[in-house]
Order: structure tokens, then C-alpha cells, then sequence
């Protein structure tokens, strides 16, 4: 199998404009002025970056929102010039600048490289500073690389920087690409070597199977130096060091609304961000947080649906009035009220409402615990087990489970579907709860304490968390991955002994879904999500080098003395 139908929504959504306007519920406070196009706006090493700004009708000055981007300041994909005309509407002069390398700036383009997007942002808000259209005042707003580079400004320390929104997005990027020692492999992986030229790189010759993975990019005609950094560091490094912003946590101060969505694929690292800066930042009470029902690319907002959960048709509106009132509070200096219900603000799935909280997970949430059982078919209960039998399945790493080859995982939660055909695989455990009479609703972590054992030196261990409905359909909650071979922290890799049972801890990250009256919980336990996910080739070799997949036997325990569990947090 060559190129994915996955593949090939990733590529039309670059070349297909995702909007074609901002959705808004606000009032219009400003008409639009003039734009100016291609300022070549020198940074202190001489390098000039290609910069657009777009001014409100009048006189001026105005505060400014700055954008910083590799995906080209006009092109369809990002739509800026919609979204810098919604920051012109509402008073505000928008700047779209092509980073380092990229599109129409000068230099040469390192992912994520600290030493470039640091210096370039404090230089380009220095800039902003001085023009006349400007009062000085500065926000940055972005998500996903646009969503580091407001991280990175903020680090720099500019004086003029009063506040940024960043989304989708980790300061940290080892835990953003590798998941508990899985390379993301559909979103991060094929990024990574698409990010390679000036523009995009060709991947029409992509294959996902190819093995080993080390050699994917160069076997598609299609190097990356980037990716093949990715395959050399499995493990925190230097690298990883250099193409993070870790050394600068400490240093924001600034006001700073971290939003996300419960199906983004850096959703965990985003909690992890906002609750660091929030401690950091106790006493000053402006570190938010912001979550909606929306995978990466806010497929919800157009589809109006999480797989086959409808959700509200104004949650776009919502999320785009919410960074405007940031703004207008932090940047303007309003007295708005943004924020003080409650520091974070979430959308609660299958009740349709935003919830304000000032903790996560809120203070009236509680944790519950499940139990897998085995006494006569597969169960998920709140009684631990007894004496009950252990299950086993086999896992080939080349007949895994595969249903995302179909996906452009960037848009999880528009593209998922029916989970039944998952579950009906010989290589998935399925245990199923009984019916809630009532509903039931998750809202906060998850996570998964299972005793294991595999007759391999390392494989994957895959927990999925699904609402089951009456006719059976079962629609994806949340789930998570750990390479067993990270088992014991990420800072290390140590290999398994065949056949000793394993505790291992499996991160789902968090959610808030209501399951409807009579729907049921069902945990899945498998060892693969590819192409989401990389393979594990059950051989322990180096991350990347394996060519020859090894089937295993993988079992898992809940008894008295091992009793498997899944704990998740309710809503009371």
C-alpha cells in the first residue's frame, strides 16, 4: 500500500481554503483600512522575514495581533487574511509574517529551532513597537506551529508583548511527537518531512509501510533531515532541547489563554503547559485555559459533529469570540469580565454547554474506578475481581489495527467512525459495562493500571474508552498508547523480560462527555493504532532499525492480587 487516503486529505487541505470567513457573534467595531503587503522586516542577523499588516479604517495608533507562520502568510490552507480582517473588525491591527525560510522570508527553515524563533519574535515585536500604526501593545496568536512561535515571543521577553493565545500546541515537543515512546506518525511524522522545503515537499510516494521506518522519507524520494533527527532521538536529548522552549517556562509572566481540543493530538501536553504556567503564575491569576470539542484542524466546527456525537453548531463562534475578549481584557485593558468565573472554560460533549471552573478537574468532579473481568465473558465493573481467569490475544505488527490509514488523524474527530469492526478483531479485548440508567459523565483524566505480560522484550499497549449505544455503535471517548520499553519513565529504555508480568500506568488524558441513559463504557486493550501511531515490531531493536516484525502473545491479568482497572473522573 503506497500513498493513504489519508495522505491525500492531508495534502487537499493544504491546497483547499478551510474557511472563507471568521464566525462571529460579536459586534463589528472597526471597518477595514489598508493593508500592506511583503514588508521585508530585518532581523538583527540581517535576515529579512516577508510580513503583511492589515490596519482598521482611522487614524490610530492601534494594538497589534501578531501571527507568525511556516505555512505562507496568504496561502488557502491558514486562511489569514480572513482571520486578520476578524482582528481588523474588532479594532485590532493584524500582522501575518512568514517565519525564517519559509514562503517569502529569507533564511533557511529549522523546525521548532529556539535560536531562530526566539530572537525572530522579540526582533519582529520590536519592530511592530516602533510603527506609527502601533500603540505599542502587542498580542500573538497562533495554534499548532503558530501556537510556538507565540510561546517563543513570549519567552523572548519583549517588553511590548502583553499577552498571547497559543493552541494546539506544546512548548515542549519531544512529549508533542513522541507519545510515551510512540511517534505520531500520521500528524507529526508526515509534517516533519513534508516541512522540508521552501513551501511543502512532494509526498505523493509516502508509504506508512515501510519498513524500516528510519528509511520511510528517503525510500518516498523525499529526505528530511528533520524526520531522521525525529528517528535518532527516541528519548529526551539535546535536540530536543534545542527545538523546545523548556528554558523559558520561568520566564512567561504574561497573561496567556491555552486552548486545545479533547481530540487534538497534543492535548495532554496542553493541560500540562497551562498547569505548570498556572503555578508559576498562582498569585497574578491570569494563566486560562481552554478546551472545546475540537480535534486539531476544528473539524467540530464545520461538521458539527465528534464521530457520531453531534455537538453544537455555534461552537466556531464561540471559540473565536473567546480569544476577542482575551484580547480585549489583557491587550486593551478592558474590564470584560473574561475569566472570572473561572480561569478555565470547557465544553461538555453529548450536553452541548461551556462550563466555567476554576480547577482541573473541577472541585465537584470525583474519580471512579472500573475493573476489567473475566468470570464469564469481558466486563468492566466497579467491584474488583476475583479469582478470574487472564486474557490473551495475539498482536502481528503486520496486520495491526489500522482504521486511521484512512484518516488524516490533524482532523480525528471529523473523520472517526463506528468502532464496532475495531472491536470485533481477534487482536482487541473488549470489556463492556452495563447500561447507565441515568448517563453518566466523564469529566477530567483518565487513565489505565493494567497487569501485563508479552512474549516479546517490548510491544505497545494501546486503552481506548468508547460510548457504546443501545444498537451497539461505539463512538471513541478517549485513549492512549505506552511503548513498553518507556514503562518506567521516558528517561530511560528498558527492555522486558518475556513472560514477567509488567504494572503498567497508561495516560488517556482527559475529557468531558456525557454518556446518554442506557449507554454503556467499553475499554478496549490492544497493542496497535497505526498509522496514528508508528508499529511496534516487537523486536526491541533501536527506534526505527526493525525490518522483520515479530508476532506476540500478549495477556493481561485481573484478578485478586493483579486487578486491571481503568480510573475515570465523574462529573457528580
Amino acid at each position: 500500500m503506497n500513498v493513504s487516503d489519508g495522505f491525500r486529505a492531508w495534502k487537499d487541505k493544504h491546497e483547499t481554503p478551510a474557511y472563507h470567513s471568521i464566525p462571529s457573534a460579536l459586534p463589528e467595531r472597526a471597518a477595514g483600512g489598508p493593508v500592506i503587503s511583503d514588508i521585508m522586516v530585518p532581523m538583527r542577523d540581517g535576515i529579512e522575514l516577508a510580513t503583511d499588516v492589515y490596519l482598521p479604517a482611522g487614524d490610530g495608533p492601534f494594538p497589534a495581533i501578531l501571527t507568525r507562520m511556516p505555512y505562507g502568510k496568504t496561502e488557502p490552507y491558514c486562511f489569514m487574511p480572513a482571520t486578520a480582517r476578524h482582528w481588523v473588525r474588532q479594532g485590532y491591527a493584524a500582522v501575518v509574517q512568514d517565519v525564517r525560510g519559509k514562503w517569502g522570508s529569507g533564511g533557511y527553515f529549522e523546525p521548532n529551532l529556539a535560536d531562530n524563533e526566539v530572537p525572530d519574535g522579540y526582533d519582529t515585536i520590536a519592530w511592530i513597537a516602533g510603527e506609527a500604526w502601533s500603540d505599542s501593545r502587542v498580542g500573538m496568536w497562533g495554534e499548532s506551529y503558530f501556537g510556538f512561535t507565540s510561546y517563543a515571543g513570549a519567552v523572548s521577553g519583549h517588553p511590548a508583548l502583553r499577552c498571547i493565545a497559543p493552541g494546539d500546541i506544546s512548548l515542549d515537543r519531544y512529549r508533542a511527537t513522541m507519545r510515551y515512546g510512540c511517534l505520531q506518525l500520521n500528524t507529526v511524522g508526515t509534517w516533519a518531512i513534508s516541512m522540508t522545503d521552501q513551501t511543502y515537499q512532494d509526498l505523493s510516494r509516502l508509504d506508512y509501510w515501510h519498513l524500516p521506518l528510519a528509511d520511510m522519507a528517503n525510500a518516498a524520494g523525499a529526505p528530511s533531515r528533520y524526520f531522521d533527527e525525529l528517528i535518532a532521538n527516541p528519548l529526551p536529548s539535546r535536540f530536543w532541547g534545542q527545538h523546545s522552549l523548556l528554558a523559558g517556562y520561568e520566564s512567561i509572566q504574561i497573561p496567556v489563554l491555552h486552548w486545545g481540543g479533547w481530540y487534538d493530538n497534543y492535548l495532554g501536553p496542553t493541560i500540562a503547559d497551562w498547569r505548570t504556567m498556572e503555578e508559576r503564575n498562582r498569585a497574578a491569576g491570569n494563566q486560562h485555559l481552554f478546551i472545546g470539542p475540537w480535534d486539531h484542524e476544528g473539524t467540530a466546527d464545520r461538521c458539527h459533529r465528534v464521530g457520531l456525537l453531534p455537538v453544537n453548531s455555534n461552537t466556531a463562534e464561540a471559540k473565536w469570540d473567546t480569544f476577542v475578549t482575551f484580547f480585549d481584557r489583557y491587550l486593551k485593558g478592558e474590564e470584560n469580565g473574561f475569566g472570572e468565573a473561572g480561569a478555565i472554560r470547557y465544553y461538555v460533549m453529548g450536553r452541548d454547554i461551556w462550563r466555567d471552573t476554576g480547577s482541573w478537574p473541577p472541585r465537584e468532579c470525583r474519580e471512579q474506578r472500573f475493573y476489567l473481568r473475566s468470570a464469564d465473558s469481558l466486563l468492566l465493573a466497579p467491584d474488583p475481581p476475583g479469582s478470574e481467569p487472564a486474557k490473551s490475544f495475539r498482536y502481528d505488527p503486520a496486520d495491526p489495527v489500522a482504521e486511521t490509514l484512512a484518516y488524516d488523524c490533524w482532523s480525528l474527530a471529523g473523520q472517526m467512525g463506528d468502532r464496532r469492526e475495531v472491536q470485533k478483531r481477534q487482536d482487541v479485548l473488549v470489556y463492556m459495562s452495563e447500561p447507565f440508567a441515568d448517563g453518566l459523565e466523564l469529566t477530567g483524566p483518565i487513565s489505565a493500571h493494567l497487569f501485563f505480560s508479552s512474549s516479546a522484550v517490548d510491544t505497545d499497549v494501546t486503552v481506548a474508552l468508547a460510548d457504546v449505544a443501545e444498537d451497539g455503535s461505539a463512538n471513541l471517548i478517549q485513549d492512549g498508547i505506552l511503548r513498553c520499553r518507556f514503562r518506567n519513565g521516558i528517561e530511560r529504555e528498558e527492555l522486558m523480560v518475556p513472560g514477567e508480568i509488567q504494572e503498567l500506568d497508561i495516560d488517556l488524558w482527559s475529557t468531558s462527555y456525557a454518556l446518554a441513559p442506557g449507554h454503556r463504557l467499553a475499554v478496549e486493550i490492544s497493542s496497535s493504532n497505526f498509522n496514528r501511531y508508528d508499529r511496534n515490531l516487537n523486536t526491541g531493536e533501536p527506534f526505527g532499525q526493525g525490518a522483520t516484525p515479530v508476532v506476540a502473545t500478549q495477556t493481561v491479568f485481573h484478578d485478586t492480587n493483579r486487578a486491571s482497572c481503568i480510573t475515570v473522573t465523574v462529573h457528580a
